[in-house]
């Protein structure tokens, strides 16, 4: 017997692109099989010969076609009536190349030689063409009848559901492959911040320590001023790749998005008027209210507002907009966007617009295209846009023409809450006592002058073991710190979390704040389901850790 697997020959079909698109999945009424009882074999055939035949053809999923050695049809099955629509009378009025596209002597020719030497001939991917013209992607296998003629076989199979799926597992990989890639990027991105932090806490704590030593009239209070938004601009970076890493660092509040809107285009008004942009607002008076973190919010407007203004490098409109929608079906953007009641905000310019062969690549971490146009850039604003709408369970859609510019559409779930007015500011100093629980000797002692400063009595623990020995001291005389300040990270391979757990099996009633210059993790839910209060995040300033402080110990 032969082995047809080693003896196939592939054939490819040269096919312009526009032809895969062409192809489209379409139903048909199937033809009865009797229906097809046409064609000059059946003249030289007995009828059992005949019968048995035609038992063949149909036991065949796949459409058959007989031609002779000049490829025209001769006969056929019911399912070969089904692909291409035609009769079955004409059908045997047709050559195999008026059915499928591209099939040209010179394939016909290859195919009749292969068979020649006793190998079949496989066309993996080929069009089909039907009666109204329309395309269905196919694969072909051909092989001979043997008799007293010569005759071709084609067996055409309907490879539709089969391109769908390989396209749906392409999809799927670009985008574990574009997951994979942002978990790395948030990776590095978190252990980078984490040592960036620790460096900043001194130098946004200490101006504050050396302006309080100085004479008013002293020129060194400038020289500080430099320092300290110097810091607060490295911190600022620094929150980027925080943002990148792990975006839950912030308790979600009920608010309004305009607000944020008002507040970007006050930012960047200064940046605007110096390169001739025009500013135009339409935000929606009855808009919805959102829940989430105004801070990333305003990260995420910001870095679309800059992106937009550097696109329009010769002057033009930045457009900002915000309106209640209610999709009632799925729209497909960008992404998949469900149905449901959203606040749509649309960030749109005048600009350069958006090449369509990056679009896709635009939200991973680290891509940029500042680099070829001469300017900096770290690749981060768009992917920290996509974090941050995704932490509010949103969706991004964009829109943009080339030399007219893009338009980046937010759409936030709506929010039925109401927002809660202010809390009046409080006095936050006190008389305490605080145990400092950190592994960096540095951490300690900022720490401790911001809590001294603050009026509290401050004592400190280098590791959990010596915070457990300090409790186990306490324990003698009940006189427990009224609270700890845990890091989340200790050097000894113990977290925050355990620590805390260790701790209040000695004093049930602990309180404890916790801090770290990492992102916010499961380990921190974990310890807060234990008693623990607020997650501060460094570097902490003076009134940042004081309001935390005075909160959790006025907590009942």
């Amino acid at each position: 017997m032969t082995d047809r697997g080693q003896l196939a020959k592939t054939v490819r079909i040269k096919l312009p692109a526009e032809i895969q698109a062409a192809a489209e999945p379409s139903e048909s009424p199937k033809p009865k099989a009797a229906d097809l009882a046409h064609g000059a074999i059946r003249a030289k055939l007995s009828q059992a010969e005949y019968t048995l035949y035609q038992e063949f053809l149909e036991s065949i999923y796949d459409a058959v076609l007989i031609t002779d050695w000049q490829g025209q049809i001769l006969d056929g099955n019911a399912r070969s009536a089904e692909f291409f629509r035609y009769a079955p009378a004409e059908l045997c009025s047709l050559a195999i190349g008026e059915l499928v596209y591209s099939f040209d002597k010179t394939v016909l020719q290859q195919i009749c030689d292969n068979l020649d030497r006793e190998q079949f001939t496989l066309i993996e991917e080929a069009y089909c063409r039907r009666k109204d013209e329309s395309l269905f992607p196919a694969e072909i296998a051909t092989h001979k009848l043997l008799g007293a003629e010569k005759h071709l076989c084609f067996f055409i199979r309907d490879i539709t559901m089969r391109k769908q799926n390989e396209e749906l597992l392409r999809q799927t990989r670009d985008r574990l492959a574009q997951a994979e890639r942002f978990e790395m990027a948030e990776s590095i991105a978190g252990h980078i911040a984490h040592d960036f932090n620790n460096l900043l806490t001194p130098l946004v704590a200490y101006p504050d320590f050396i302006r309080a030593k100085l004479p008013a009239d002293s020129p060194a209070h400038a020289d500080l001023e430099a320092i300290a938004k110097a810091a607060q601009q490295m911190a600022a970076i620094n929150q980027q790749l925080t943002a990148l890493s792990q975006r839950a660092y912030e308790e979600p509040t009920v608010l309004n998005i305009n607000a944020v809107l008002e507040l970007v285009a006050k930012l960047l008004a200064q940046t605007m008027a110096s390169k001739g942009i025009k500013l135009e607002l339409a935000l929606a008076q009855d808009l919805g209210n959102l829940k989430g973190s105004q801070q990333q919010l305003l990260r995420a407007l910001n870095n679309l507002c800059q992106n937009a203004i550097e696109a329009m490098t010769t002057g033009g409109t930045l457009s900002l907009k915000t309106e209640n929608v209610h999709p009632q079906t799925p729209h497909k953007g960008h992404e998949l966007i469900l149905p449901g009641d959203y606040i749509k905000v649309t960030v749109a310019d005048t600009g350069h617009g958006i090449p369509p062969e990056i679009r896709d690549q635009i939200f991973d971490p680290f891509f940029t295209t500042r680099k070829a146009e001469g300017r900096r850039g770290a690749g981060l604003g768009l992917s920290i846009v996509q974090s941050i709408v995704k932490e509010h369970q949103g969706f991004i859609d964009l829109k943009s023409t080339a030399e007219l510019g893009a338009a980046f559409s937010l759409y936030f779930p709506i929010c039925r809450e109401e927002p809660q007015p202010a809390a009046p500011e409080k006095n936050h100093t006190g008389t305490e006592t605080i145990l400092i629980v950190d592994d960096d000797q540095l951490q300690i002692e900022v720490m401790t002058r911001l809590l001294q400063k603050l009026g509290y009595t401050v004592q400190s623990a280098h590791s959990a073991k010596e915070a457990l020995q300090l409790f186990t001291a306490y324990k003698q005389t009940s006189r427990f710190p009224h609270l700890v300040i845990l890091d989340m990270i200790l050097g000894d391979g113990t977290d925050g979390a355990q620590t805390y757990q260790e701790l209040k099996a000695i004093n049930p009633r602990q309180k404890a704040l916790l801090i770290s210059a990492y992102a916010e993790s499961p380990r921190v839910a974990l310890a807060q389901s234990l008693g623990a209060g607020a997650y501060l995040r460094k570097p902490v300033t003076l009134a940042k850790l004081g309001k935390a402080v005075r909160h959790e110990l006025e907590r009942t």
